[in-house]
């Protein structure tokens, strides 16, 4: 609650669902439902592009166009003063974007700013292992990204890993807090599913989340394939991304391959309840909403040891390199496929540390926290329009 008794008004600019399947959309979709299950009276902004699945209660959204261009999101002309004209009239007390949100995120909280609100960002951006081009490149993106956000009252980070990597790119340590992403545990359970009479297996095996490159998807087919299993054990790989294509047509001369597309939400849940094996190739991560999916939904889950996915499924799964990804996939796969009650046992324990470390509520708790942080910090800035105090 604010001071004054009303709720909490938070300007949530996140990500729809859709036309898109992803962390951020999954992010924008738990965060909004945790903070309006906490009170608070969230106005949720997003584009277009994404899709028209709103996150629940979101019958105001402010809804943007934009030009997507892989990551990058260009608004188009008019878009800002859209938003504050949205924000001036809803009167947020704290600005949340869900960085990056688009090409504008440094003039969104300068926008805040000026109405006398806190602004804070959650860090999406992934990491991968030292050494390799990859992570080159993302530390330059860290370092970009860091010049944008100097408006900023407080960046969630999603691991003390990424937070090392934006106190080494410039921005303020007082100013980072770690908030590892979470899941609705109650709502992303283990139970009964039909997947594999649907699909005539006896055994099915997962992958979930974007089909780009960094994620190997390609790969996993192959190690899949090398197996040499019969064809009542299955791959579904549900996404959307630059290599569908590609994966359709490998899927085509494989009938134990089954290319997906974009699910919703319920179907999502329906597919990790129904899986044997969940598996995550990627070469970055933050730390991945599917995976804690997964995680809660009681499945024998295979990752790579990206962002802070390995430290997350740690003793809970079976965590492989980042490179070389073969043969040790090969092997983890030919491991889980052969012995269901390894399964079992991974999945009963996956789904504790979901429960223990990520569950939602306490989530939602820690960015409420945050919240009051930015606002306290703000109120003893010379030069800002005073905040509201928040509790």
């Amino acid at each position: 609650m604010a001071p004054d008794g009303r709720p909490l008004r938070v300007a949530f600019l996140g990500h729809a669902e859709g036309r898109r399947g992803d962390g951020l959309s999954t992010y924008s979709r738990e965060t909004v439902r945790a903070l309006r299950a906490a009170g608070a009276d969230v106005r949720f902004f997003a584009h277009r592009e994404d899709g028209d699945i709103l996150p629940v209660g979101a019958a105001e959204a402010v809804m943007l166009r934009a030009w997507h261009l892989k990551t990058v999101t260009i608004p188009r002309p008019g878009s800002m003063r859209t938003i504050r004209a949205a924000l001036t009239a809803f009167a947020p007390d704290v600005v949340h974007i869900s960085w990056s949100f688009s090409l504008q995120d440094g003039a969104i909280s300068r926008a805040a700013h000026r109405l006398g609100a806190v602004c804070v960002a959650t860090f999406h951006l992934p990491h991968g292992p030292d050494g390799t081009v990859r992570a080159a490149v993302l530390r330059g993106l860290y370092r970009y990204h860091r010049t944008q956000m100097g408006h900023v009252d407080r960046c969630i980070a999603l691991s003390d890993e990424q937070r090392g990597l934006l106190e080494r790119a410039g921005y303020p340590a007082a100013r980072l807090a770690v908030i590892p992403n979470g899941v609705d545990t109650d709502a992303v359970r283990p139970g009964p599913s039909t997947l594999r009479e649907d699909l005539g297996a006896r055994l099915v095996v997962l992958y979930m989340g974007r089909l780009d490159p960094e994620k190997r998807v390609t790969a996993l087919v192959d190690s899949f394939l090398s197996l040499g299993l019969p064809d009542d054990h299955v791959l579904c790989i549900a996404g959307d991304g630059v290599q569908r294509r590609v994966l359709g047509r490998v899927a085509a001369g494989h009938p134990n391959v089954r290319v997906l597309g974009l699910v919703t939400a319920d179907r999502a849940l329906h597919l990790l309840r129904g899986c044997d094996v969940f598996v995550l190739p990627s070469t970055a991560e933050g730390l991945a909403l599917s995976l804690l999916e997964a995680m809660a939904a009681g499945c024998a889950v295979v990752a790579t040891d990206a962002g802070e996915d390995g430290r997350a499924l740690d003793g809970a799964g079976v965590v492989i390199p980042v490179h070389p990804l073969r043969p040790a996939l090969d092997e983890a796969l030919r491991s889980l496929v052969s012995d269901a009650a390894l399964r079992a046992r991974l999945g009963g324990a996956a789904r504790r540390r979901a429960v223990e470390r990520y569950g939602m509520a306490e989530h939602s708790r820690r960015v409420l926290a945050v919240y009051t942080s930015a606002a306290e910090g703000a109120a003893e800035a010379p030069g800002r329009v005073r905040p509201a105090a928040l509790p």
